[in-house]
């Protein structure tokens, strides 16, 4: 085995995930563990929060297993990155203990949602984000009112990546693409918002600095060698968001390109020069890895999520042959190849949106719906309408967003990218070929945000002499998928009908 391994941690909703890759790009090991978040005290269903001692203990275990499983001896791990999930936010006091650790699903900020929007509508530059409650910015001013004694101790305000690089090395920086989902940066000049801060009298103090992906933080601390294993001569180099950080592991990187994340939920980002501002408040707009490059996106929402439920809760209690995880999603997909084209009629709408992130007061049921004449109790309507169904839930969703990224920013696609677990699934790829009439462009490996967190690893280590050139270097693509005529002049009735119920389903 070659020396010079990169060793990458990904932070998502769902799990923890350590993986180590070669300088080609190839996975030689993975790891990953189930995350638990719990109940803030006193907010009930609205805060979350995750336990930061317990989330590193996971990490620095993963990262010990991760290089005994590649067989390789920690001098060998050249570099280390780190993605994580975008939203999320962790806060230190002087001494780097963790005051507070929550989320993407951590919606405290509602309670301070009226006060922040009113002070960014008012005098503040545009941050792409919307609506407050989500992002860090309402988060601090939480804090700020409501426990003032922590909210004095704060001395360092990050991302969960972030939160990562500092406990390897002690030095606590960031990247503009997770900067963007704070709410705390002014979208077009890629810096913290001088206004935003007097408006909600923050100090830039607590802020670190903005550096590019790809650029070198320090060495691992004797410290962190200890319990990772890792030498304190490996470097550790700036990642990114999960989402952006996807995208470069699929090589999308020029304006113009779209990228399908599917995974547990379903973002969509078009890559542009100039920062396009949605002035509608439905979309959002973030920065992109690579210098000079922003994103616009449209969010589907919960999509694999969906057929995790779907697995889990319905599918595998109902047989032992169902009992293995992995043989129960090939089983799902299986039985939605058995059922034809419209699922006979089933239209099911649970968990993928059409995003409007100006309105997230509307809540609309999860269903099953048969239109007449289909009916269950008539109609042999089996499992593998019901799996079929889901997966053209997803597909029918993803083709609006697709033509909302369309309309903003006044570009027709021809094709788009797609990354993220929902890739294992054959069925899912050439299902959104036929129903959004592109063609569909893959990356070969399913775990494309810890891939794009290794890509930036080894421009650290001055592997490759750019960003640009590392994932060049590192991306390998699968084979194209073409729309399929006839399948694609078919789906267009049952996505009318799909569009229609949704409409409706707002009033029901």
């Amino acid at each position: 085995m070659p020396k010079r391994q990169l060793l990458t941690i990904d932070f998502g909703t769902s799990g923890i995930k350590c993986m180590m890759f070669t300088p080609q790009g190839t996975s030689i090991a993975k790891r990953f563990v189930p995350i638990q978040y719990a109940d803030s005290e006193g907010l009930m269903g609205i805060g979350k929060e995750f336990d930061a001692i317990a989330a590193w203990n996971t990490i620095t275990r993963l990262i010990r297993e991760c290089i005994k499983d590649a067989k390789i001896s920690p001098k060998d791990v050249v570099a280390v990155s780190a993605t994580s999930q975008r939203h999320g936010a962790v806060f230190l006091d002087k001494k780097g203990t963790a005051i507070y650790s929550g989320p993407n699903l951590d919606a405290r900020g509602v309670f301070v949602q009226d006060f922040v929007a009113k002070g960014l509508e008012d005098s503040c530059p545009p941050t792409g984000c919307w609506p407050p409650l989500l992002y860090a910015l309402s988060r601090l001013v939480w804090y700020k009112q409501n426990k003032p004694d922590l909210y004095a101790q704060i001395h360092h305000v990050l991302s969960i990546s972030d939160w990562i690089l500092y406990q390897l090395t002690g030095e606590a920086i960031t990247d503009p693409s997770q900067a963007s989902n704070t709410q705390l940066m002014d979208i077009i000049k890629s810096q913290w918002s001088p206004e935003i801060l007097e408006m909600a009298e923050v100090t830039d103090a607590i802020l670190p600095p903005i550096l590019e992906p790809g650029s070198l933080v320090g060495n691992i601390t004797s410290q962190a060698s200890k319990i990772t294993g890792l030498s304190t001569k490996t470097v550790v180099g700036i990642g990114g968001a999960d989402t952006q950080c996807a995208m470069l592991g699929t090589l999308t990187t020029q304006p113009g390109e779209v990228c399908v994340v599917g995974g547990n939920t379903a973002p969509i980002q078009l890559i542009s020069e100039s920062p396009i501002i949605d002035e509608s408040g439905k979309l959002w707009t973030g920065r992109y890895l690579l210098p000079q490059r922003w994103v616009l996106e449209a969010n589907t929402g919960k999509a694999g999520a969906v057929l995790a439920w779907f697995v889990q809760d319905i599918v595998q209690p109902i047989s032992e042959d169902f009992k293995d995880p992995q043989k129960a999603y090939t089983k799902v997909e299986q039985l939605a190849e058995k059922a034809d084209i419209g699922s006979l009629d089933t239209i099911a709408q649970l968990g993928p949106q059409i995003m409007d992130a100006s309105d997230m007061a509307t809540v609309r049921p999860a269903l099953f719906f048969f239109p007449q004449p289909a009916n269950p109790i008539v109609t042999p309507i089996t499992m593998n309408e019901l799996a079929r169904s889901l997966f053209e839930n997803i597909c029918f969703a993803m083709r609006v967003n697709l033509e909302l990224l369309q309309e903003v920013a006044e570009k027709t696609f021809e094709c788009c990218t797609v990354a993220g677990g929902l890739t294992r699934s054959q069925l899912w790829q050439q299902m959104l070929a036929n129903v959004t009439g592109l063609e569909i462009h893959r990356g070969s490996e399913v775990e494309a945000s810890s891939l794009g967190a290794a890509i930036c690893a080894a421009t650290a280590a001055e592997l490759n002499d750019s960003l640009l050139a590392s994932a060049e270097k590192m991306v390998s693509k699968q084979p194209s998928l073409k729309p399929q005529e006839d399948r694609q002049k078919r789906y267009e009735t049952y996505f009318s009908r799909w569009q229609t119920l949704y409409k409706q389903s707002a009033k029901l």
